[in-house]
């Protein structure tokens, strides 16, 4: 379980977020939605320590994060996973390189373990090992979605971030996305939090949601108790299916 807890963090003088309370249970799919600039990525990044907070206290399963040091912080950063905007797959390595990276660097596995792992992970987001030699060029969008989510599934990761997964993709490769999150809910214990501005993807896949804005958070809870008008007040616009 996660527990934030009057979370604070600005910049040069701005405040993005201004008192975030936030809970995610174990095994769920949280969605934090809301338009773009309201603090949906500095909030992960800062729930996931890549940011440090101004104030405020991050728990994790009773641990405050703040400021945790030496093997404390290893044992906290490998029960993490991001999966950036971008994928922000290594161009310069293929796509075995690119999921063998975790475990080459922290584990005593040997090169046949690595290689079965990551046949596994392939598979668990829809692909194969004819794609293991390709460089991430070489890759649709949807692809190298598909690989950055197998890339973060190599640690076999408790806690599961996205940073606004289906941004720059089709409504085609959008449908993927949710499939895989929905996929990757049944067939492992992972807890996921994502950020996202698209309402349909918070539909599809969200267990609960909670709606920020100007960094703050104006709802928390299922996504079929979201009315129109809420969506209205985030957005300032209608609720549609383009949003």
């Amino acid at each position: 379980m996660i527990d934030v807890v009057d979370l604070h963090k600005g910049f040069e003088g701005k405040e993005v977020l201004k008192g975030i309370d936030l809970d995610v249970q174990d095994k769920e799919v949280m969605v934090i939605l809301g338009p773009s600039g309201q603090g949906k990525t500095v909030l992960i990044k800062t729930m996931v320590g890549l940011l440090e907070p101004d104030s405020g206290v991050i728990n994790y399963d009773g641990q405050n994060i703040s400021g945790i040091t030496g093997p404390a912080l290893r044992a906290f950063q490998h029960q993490i996973a991001f999966v950036f905007q971008t994928g922000a797959l290594f161009d310069f390595l293929d796509v075995r390189e690119n999921l063998a990276l975790f475990p080459r660097m922290n584990q005593k596995l040997s090169n046949r373990q690595i290689q079965d792992m990551a046949l596994k992970m392939l598979s668990l987001v829809g692909l194969d090992e004819s794609v293991l030699p390709k460089f991430p060029e070489e890759l649709s969008g949807g692809m190298k979605k598909r690989v950055a989510i197998a890339r973060a599934m190599m640690k076999d990761p408790k806690y599961l971030f996205y940073d606004e997964p289906t941004a720059g993709l089709d409504r085609g490769n959008s449908e993927m996305v949710a499939e895989l999150i929905r996929a990757l809910k049944t067939k492992t214990a992972v807890t996921s939090v994502i950020v996202t501005h698209d309402v349909q993807l918070m539909r599809q896949v969200a267990d609960r949601v909670a709606l920020l804005k100007l960094g703050r958070i104006l709802f928390t809870g299922r996504p079929d108790e979201i009315s129109s008008e809420a969506l209205e007040r985030l957005y300032d616009i209608k609720d549609n299916n383009e949003l």
